[in-house]
């Protein structure tokens, strides 16, 4: 194990003792050893405004002063303008060089003349050519000459000398790359230590390292997995004091899978991004590291894929700390006694057990844990459920990871006051005290309980006043595309033997597969004894393609949108259902609601075909929930406003069947004013073709007799036309109830009319 160098790799050694010989050994790198970036400063005879931000300035390499020849382009508008003005090649560049060399030059010099005092003109560097417009002609390298891009690799072990560091040339560099192509090196030999290129810039007194470039191993064919990265300590004598939020970017490890990323002591400011897109698994923090706040990490953001994140912190640090698994930042006083020396590894309890092997530190049973700490990071992946450490006082934005699981279950302490951004809505939080946590969470979402909740069948229940609540249902899923991810990188990862077309198509098989009669639930009665009455907020943002709720539910509180569910049954005596309920989108219509049920909020059954038991009548709801007809007031026992209804009919927005509701709404013309049922019936004469077809296929006889009252069949030719159409779909007895209506009418008619004195005595 080599850790007198910026990068090596290290599969077989423990975490524990790679961080102790890292602290024992601190990293220090010459000038020579890195490049320097300074900032963008102005040169004489420019003019900088003061809100430039600074950028990588220019280089000057004496190689191009060599280059005599040039070669202009189209685009130089200098070589353009002098050869429209008639100015041959020779003027111009005499002219050039009159521009540049100022009274050094000769106004009368050429190419190949002399200068002042007879001294040949001196010529153009290729930054002042460049500057000019001019474009330098390259020169092949010479014979033999290393290749600069070979120059991070020169302290590199090779296959044939594990041990000892060598020159490598630019040919022996491209021989080991060849032969490493087809020869497949044993694994005990691919052990390596090498300063890959390092970029840093002043920082007050120190330095910043702005950008490790992991990423040219992978490029050069060097292994590139289970890397151990040592930040340096110090650069030329002067200490390295930050870590550049861009200093791990995804452009510069992309492709190097890192163990351990070890930060120094030295360090006391991490940027928020600077580990968030490097594949690194463990991070450890020195005793120097006073601010860090990292942005929320996504799993699948670096490359490779990262499949776990944690943190280590030194046992000397006074604002950070780890305890299982929770890295944590001081808020207020602490008293942790008995930490070992300032090289400790804290994992678990601070100052615990986990120490590194040459950590002096007491065990946990004399480890004081205590203060107000902020979570800035949970281990990641989570188990199911996860117990946040005593003292955590605020949940930072960045605490849970994405692209993975979530904790299932979510206990919190009692010193919880604050969670500052967004938590996994279908995350389960208990608590000693449910009213209190409720409250705290209630702007991130998830489902609060407490902690004598039970689970039974996935489903999570708790207890009041003699009743059963359903605070969470079973958890939801995999989605198609999460099942497409995870098979495509186990694919990368060598872990799947399918191509990507049969990847695709068992996805594609996936989503139109039919759903299986197992997927379902039916909530129980009784829960441990007491009758289950309520459907606690969003306990039901997913369900089962199928759900019943038992007769004893009598209220369904927000947010139970229930994603996923095709099949509803709701009981006769639920009496309410709260906002933004039931809004899968693909229920199977219509669905009936209860006459019990007097309150509905906003946003329930979007885009859905439901049936109001108590107005016998069916109604389709639009797809805006800012235009929601259900009222939490019930007029008359019905919780629907039908003359708003009557209004989203004439304008057929958002609904899911436009001329079914049109048909509907004539069938059971419940609240429906004379005029308004005139209008509906203007529409669907419009539409009248349609309208027929619809009749003869989904109508019965009371849509056909509401439609015959209404006047849509007065026409002689319409309705012929769908008589003949209900004869085709075998409706006989929609036919029949037509051809007595039209004698009726008809008789009716004839009754009406006068008749003249002949007539009557007709026989």
């Amino acid at each position: 194990m080599n850790t007198g160098t910026l990068v090596f790799r290290d599969n077989a050694t423990s975490i524990d003792d790679l961080v102790a010989r890292v602290c024992e050994n601190p990293l220090h790198m010459g000038l020579s050893d890195v490049t320097i970036e300074e900032p963008g400063h102005a040169i004489k005879g420019e003019n900088w405004r003061p809100q430039l931000a600074p950028y990588e300035p220019w280089v000057h390499d004496v190689a191009l002063d060599e280059i005599d020849e040039l070669a202009g382009t189209d685009g130089d508008l200098l070589i353009v303008g002098a050869l429209g003005m008639g100015i041959s090649d020779e003027e111009r560049m005499a002219l050039v060089r009159d521009a540049v060399h100022g009274d050094l030059g000769t106004r009368d010099a050429v190419p190949g003349g002399a200068g002042p005092q007879g001294e040949p003109a001196r010529a153009l560097t290729p930054h002042e050519l460049w500057t000019l417009g001019q474009t330098p002609r390259w020169k092949p390298p010479a014979e033999g000459e290393v290749d600069q891009r070979c120059e991070a690799f020169e302290n590199r072990e090779t296959p044939e000398s594990i041990r000892e560091t060598v020159d490598i040339s630019r040919e022996t560099l491209i021989q080991i790359r060849e032969t490493m192509k087809d020869v497949v090196v044993p694994d005990e030999l691919r052990h390596f230590a090498t300063n890959v290129p390092l970029t840093v810039r002043r920082d007050g007194g120190g330095f910043a390292v702005s950008a490790v470039h992991l990423g040219v191993l992978a490029e050069h064919g060097l292994p590139a997995d289970n890397l151990v990265v040592v930040v340096p300590s110090s650069i030329g004598g002067v200490p390295v004091t930050r870590i550049a939020s861009e200093a791990f970017a995804r452009r510069f490890t992309s492709g190097a899978h890192v163990r351990l990323l070890v930060v120094p002591d030295t360090v006391e400011v991490v940027g928020a991004q600077a580990f968030g897109s490097v594949c690194a698994e463990t991070v450890y923090l020195g005793a120097g590291v006073r601010t860090y706040d990292p942005a929320p990490l996504d799993l699948a953001l670096p490359n490779p894929r990262l499949e776990a994140r944690r943190y280590l912190v030194s046992a000397a640090n006074e604002r950070l700390s780890v305890q299982d698994g929770c890295l944590l930042e001081k808020m207020g006083d602490t008293n942790v006694e008995g930490r070992g020396d300032c090289h400790a590894v804290t994992e678990g309890r601070p100052g615990g057990s986990d120490a590194g092997e040459n950590a002096d530190v007491p065990s946990d049973e004399s480890t004081q844990f205590s203060g107000s700490w902020r979570l800035l990071f949970a281990e990641a992946p989570y188990e199911e459920r996860l117990a946040l450490p005593e003292g955590v006082r605020v949940m930072g934005p960045a605490a849970f990871a994405k692209s993975c699981p979530p904790p299932r279950v979510l206990d919190a302490p009692d010193s919880l006051m604050r969670v500052d951004g967004a938590v996994h809505p279908e995350t389960i939080w208990r608590g000693s005290d449910r009213g209190a946590l409720a409250r705290i969470v209630q702007r991130c979402g998830g489902r609060v309980t407490d902690f004598q909740a039970v689970e039974e069948d996935q489903c999570w229940y708790d207890f009041a006043d003699g009743e059963a609540r359903l605070v969470a249902g079973p958890p939801a899923p995999d989605s198609v595309s999460r099942r497409f991810s995870s098979a495509a990188h186990a694919r990368v990862r060598k872990g799947a033997a399918l191509s990507p077309r049969e990847i695709a198509a068992e996805a594609a098989a996936a989503m139109v597969a039919p759903v299986p009669v197992t997927d379902r639930l039916a909530l129980p009665r009784v829960v441990q004894g007491m009758p289950l009455t309520t459907i606690a907020k969003r306990a039901l943002i997913t369900a089962p393609a199928t759900l019943a709720l038992p007769d004893t539910v009598r209220a369904v509180h927000d947010g139970n949108a229930c994603k996923g569910t095709r099949k509803l049954m709701l009981p006769a005596g639920l009496q309410s259902i709260g906002a933004h309920c039931f809004c899968s989108r693909s229920l199977v219509g219509p669905v009936l609601i209860p006459a019990s049920v007097e309150s509905i909020g906003e946003g329930s059954f979007e885009y859905a075909v439901v049936r109001l038991e108590a107005a016998d009548a069916v109604v389709h709801i639009t797809s805006d929930q800012l235009i929601s007809c259900f009222t939490e007031a019930a007029a008359g026992g019905v919780p629907f406003d039908f003359a708003r209804y009557d209004d989203q009919l004439l304008v057929g927005r958002g609904l899911p069947d436009h001329l079914g509701a049109l048909l509907h709404r004539v069938a059971a013309p419940f609240r429906l004013a004379p005029e308004m049922r005139a209008r509906i019936v203007d529409a669907l004469r419009e539409r009248a073709a349609d309208a027929v077809a619809y009749v003869a296929r989904e109508g019965d006889i009371a849509m056909v007799r509401a439609l015959a009252e209404a006047g849509f069949l007065d026409d002689a030719a319409l309705f012929d036309r769908q008589i003949e159409r209900l004869r085709a779909s075998n409706r006989t007895d929609c036919v029949l109830f037509l051809m007595n209506w039209q004698h009726d009418r008809a008789e009716a008619a004839r009754a009406a009319t006068p008749q003249r004195a002949r007539d009557r005595f007709a026989l």
